[in-house]
C-alpha cells in the first residue's frame, strides 16, 4: 500500500476563544497541514458557540475529542450543579450562554465524542486523550508530576498526545515512547511568570513521513486579543470583565470563590441559573 506524508495540526483547549483558533488555522494552512487532530475543551469561558463548532466541523478533523469542560457542561445540564457553590454558578451561567447559542444537534454531537482514541499513521501507533485515556480531568500529567503517571499514559503506544494542562510538553516514557502536549490554543498557561506573559495561541505540527519517521514543531501564533474581547462584548458574554482579565493575563478565576461570590451577587447570576435550570 502506498503511504503518504501526513502533516498534522494537533491542538487542544480552545475554550471558546474564536480569534485564537482562527489564527492557528491560518498558520496551519500556511504550513501545508493535511490533517487536524483536536484533543478537547472547545467551549467556555470564551464567546465561541455555533460558529466555533461550524469552524471545527469544516476542518473534517480525523480526531475530535471532548474534554473535562464538555463533561462539566453536560453534568450541569443533567441537573448535577450545586448552585450554593460560586464556581458552579459561574460554570452554569456560562453553560446557559452556550446552549442558548449552540444548536441542539451540535450539542448532542459534542457530548457523544470520546475522551480518548487511538490511530495508526504510517506504522506509528498514536494514543490521543484529553488527560489520561480513562478520565478527562486530574493534575497527574502536569509536567512536574511523577514519571509513573506518564508511563501509565504511554501504555503500549508509540506516541502519546494529550491536552488539559495548557502547557507545551515533549518528553518520553521510561521506555522511550514519545509524549507530546501541543499546549492550549485559547488559553496558554505556564507556572513561570516570564513565560506566562506570552499569551500567543499554541498548537503543534507533527510530520509523519512514509517510513513512519516523525518530526515535531511547536507553534505559537499571535492574534488580536482586543478583537477577541470586543467579540465577547458584542455577543453579550457573561462575566465579560473577568474574560477581559483572562485574555490580558492568562489567569483564570474558575476557582476564585470569593471573587465569584461577589460577582454572582452583583449580577444576579445565582438566581438566574436557578431559574433557568429548574425549568
Amino acid at each position: 500500500m502506498l503511504k503518504m506524508i501526513h502533516k498534522i495540526a494537533v491542538f487542544s483547549d480552545v475554550h471558546g476563544n474564536v480569534s485564537a483558533l482562527d489564527a492557528v488555522l491560518r498558520d496551519a494552512k500556511q504550513n501545508g497541514v493535511t490533517d487536524y487532530w483536536f484533543l478537547g475543551d472547545l467551549f467556555l469561558p470564551g464567546p465561541g458557540a455555533e460558529r466555533l463548532y461550524e469552524t471545527m466541523e469544516s476542518l473534517h478533523p480525523v480526531v475530535w475529542l471532548q474534554g473535562n469542560w464538555e463533561q462539566e457542561i453536560d453534568s450541569i445540564i443533567k441537573g448535577d450543579a450545586d448552585f450554593d457553590d460560586p464556581s458552579e454558578v459561574y460554570l452554569s451561567r456560562l453553560t446557559e450562554y452556550l446552549i442558548n447559542n449552540l444548536s441542539s444537534k451540535h450539542y448532542q454531537e459534542l457530548i457523544q465524542r470520546p475522551i480518548s482514541t487511538t490511530i495508526t499513521v504510517n506504522g506509528l501507533n498514536f494514543g490521543l486523550s484529553h488527560n489520561q485515556a480513562e478520565r478527562s480531568t486530574g493534575h497527574d500529567l502536569f509536567p512536574s508530576e511523577a514519571q509513573a503517571n506518564f508511563d501509565h499514559l504511554a501504555g503500549d503506544k508509540d506516541v502519546l498526545l494529550y491536552g488539559h494542562t495548557h502547557q507545551q510538553v515533549m518528553r518520553t516514557s521510561s521506555k522511550g515512547q514519545l509524549i507530546i502536549n501541543p499546549g492550549a490554543t485559547g488559553q496558554p498557561y505556564s507556572p513561570y511568570a516570564k513565560l506566562m506573559a506570552d499569551q500567543r495561541a499554541c498548537y503543534t505540527i507533527l510530520t509523519v513521513d512514509d517510513e513512519g519517521r516523525i518530526d515535531v514543531s511547536f507553534r505559537k501564533v499571535f492574534y488580536d486579543i482586543d478583537e477577541e474581547i470586543k467579540l465577547a462584548q458584542d455577543l453579550n458574554l457573561p462575566y465579560i470583565h473577568l474574560y477581559k482579565h483572562l485574555r490580558k493575563t492568562g489567569f483564570t478565576v474558575t476557582h476564585d470563590q470569593k471573587l465569584l461570590k461577589k460577582v454572582n451577587a452583583e449580577y444576579g447570576y445565582e438566581q438566574e441559573v436557578r431559574k433557568f435550570f429548574n425549568k
